[in-house]
């Protein structure tokens, strides 16, 4: 192998330190710098480098990171808590990276801080928004496509999925959006509000998970969009207080 003479300005500092080092390993100064670049450079131009992140920034990561990843609701919460910290997540082949939200870079895969995409489809109940891959074959029993009651179970892991969705948002659009993002659209019935499945499929009431269409018209200041009992319901019915023995139709279990 040929060598080429190439020229280098190190302070005097570093130069003493790196002689000091290669006099232990019994070598001169420049074959310390020709294998440390060798490395260096085999390292950057691996082709799985670029999808390796160090192993010091993960463990910086997860300290940063954890307790929001763990704690997150739903899709929406999570991109809220790692907002904050100046970080996204975006989707990459069958599951998601984590990227700089200032510059786009990508930082490393999500199975890197210990939480692959299937981890928070599952607990998610839904796919990301967006996600090519959806829920990756994932199907959960809170989606039921047929016209009949809930059972006990179905109706409380359906009231944990839409909790947050319903909690969180700010007014129809976001609710609506959100909803659909999951396989439900909403539906007038009566003087109240029912959950389709987007293929059609009756679910339930809002009521029965917690949220009446009174309520919600009362918490947003506006009847849904489409609904028949527009306004002037609003005016007579809900800008007062509710009483307690004020019931709607949609209430009724099917």
């Amino acid at each position: 192998m040929t060598l080429e003479t190439v020229t280098l300005k190190l302070s005097q500092e570093l130069l003493s330190n790196a002689a000091r080092v290669a006099s232990v390993q019994d070598v001169t100064v420049g074959h310390l710098v020709r294998v440390l670049l060798a490395k260096e450079v085999e390292r950057r131009l691996s082709p799985s480098a670029s999808n390796t992140a160090d192993g010091g920034l993960i463990a910086a990561l997860q300290t940063l990171l954890v307790r929001d990843m763990t704690e997150a609701e739903n899709w929406d919460d999570l991109a809220v808590r790692l907002g904050r910290h100046g970080y996204e997540l975006r989707p990459a082949g069958g599951g998601i990276a984590l990227h700089k939200t200032s510059c786009g870079t990508r930082v490393c895969k999500g199975s890197d801080l210990g939480f692959a995409y299937r981890t928070f489809v599952r607990r998610f109940e839904g796919a990301m928004p967006g996600h090519p891959h959806g829920t990756l074959g994932e199907a959960f029993v809170d989606q039921p496509t047929a016209a009949r009651p809930l059972t006990s179970t179905e109706k409380g892991r359906l009231q944990r999925a839409l909790e947050p969705v319903f909690k969180l948002a700010e007014d129809w659009d976001v609710l609506t959006a959100r909803m659909q993002r999951r396989g439900y659209v909403f539906r007038p019935h009566g003087t109240g509000l029912a959950i389709y499945t987007i293929g059609g499929a009756f679910v339930c009431n809002t009521a029965t998970v917690g949220y009446r269409y009174r309520a919600l018209v009362k918490r947003f200041g506006a009847p849904m969009p489409g609904h028949p009992h527009g306004q002037s319901w609003v005016a007579a019915h809900v800008q007062g207080d509710l009483l307690e023995d004020d019931v709607e139709v949609i209430d009724h279990e099917r």
